[in-house]
């Protein structure tokens, strides 16, 4: 058979196989509390699928202004809270909601100064009176952690004290950012935007006495063209490898 023959046979059976799935472009509009794993697990998504994330994250607050605002998403990833009002609005699915896992708050240092006593109240108080300066997220900024922190502080009477000297940030990563550079002496945030944080030291999670407990979920929006690609990237930071990754963040994760 002449090489002739064999391209036209070549042709034929690519016209007649179905075309190859096209490769989508999947947004995920994220809290900043899951930025360092979703970084680190885009890449074997996007080998394993062919599609292609595109990640925003703000806080809180900016997830719901982002959507209000119609700004284009398919996956969206904040507190539990967060996605059940977003369900109340009609920005996402209410039967594609998953439980992604809990978060607690932590405390950092510049890397190479010394470890704040974490182990109880005592020494959380000692720490924070010691702190030239303290940094945490901004309670007027929509972030759910900086309301938290005003009242901690002053249900232990610290207030004022702490107040004078903190340094006020938009988001997590700014916190961490504000340790590195000598900004503040010690950040106080959820834990996962501390752990994995260049240029600081992670101190430890705050004692149970003055921590919480913060449930945060997924789920794909109502305005999604492709919600099949979005649910398999729901499944994927749920399924065993994202899971691997969030337990090293500071993650507790639930068993699947």
């Amino acid at each position: 058979m002449c090489r002739a023959q064999l391209l036209s046979i070549a042709c034929c059976m690519a016209a007649l196989s179905p075309p190859a799935a096209a490769a989508a472009d999947i947004r995920v509009l994220a809290t900043g509390v899951y930025a360092s794993s979703l970084r680190d697990l885009a890449g074997p998504f996007e080998a394993m699928t062919g599609d292609h994330l595109v990640l925003t994250i703000t806080n809180a607050g900016g997830v719901l202004a982002k959507l209000a605002a119609h700004e284009d998403a398919d996956v969206v990833m904040t507190a539990s809270a967060g996605i059940d009002a977003l369900v109340a609005r009609g920005d996402v699915r209410p039967e594609t909601k998953f439980d992604v896992a809990r978060m607690r708050l932590g405390a950092a240092v510049k890397s190479g100064a010394a470890l704040p006593d974490l182990t109880g109240e005592a020494g959380f108080r000692t720490a924070l009176l010691a702190a030239p300066t303290v940094a945490y997220i901004d309670p007027k900024g929509g972030g759910s952690a900086g309301a938290f922190f005003d009242g901690m502080l002053t249900r232990l009477g610290l207030a004022e004290a702490v107040q004078a000297k903190v340094v006020l940030c938009a988001t997590g990563a700014e916190v961490a950012s504000a340790v590195a550079s000598g900004r503040a002496a010690i950040g106080l945030t959820q834990a996962s935007e501390l752990i994995d944080a260049p240029g600081v030291a992670f101190a430890g999670f705050l004692p149970e006495a003055v921590n919480t407990w913060t449930p945060y979920a997924a789920a794909v929006t109502t305005t999604t063209q492709d919600p099949s690609a979005a649910r398999a990237f729901i499944a994927f930071v749920t399924g065993p490898n994202g899971s691997a990754r969030l337990k090293q963040a500071g993650w507790d994760v639930p068993p699947r």
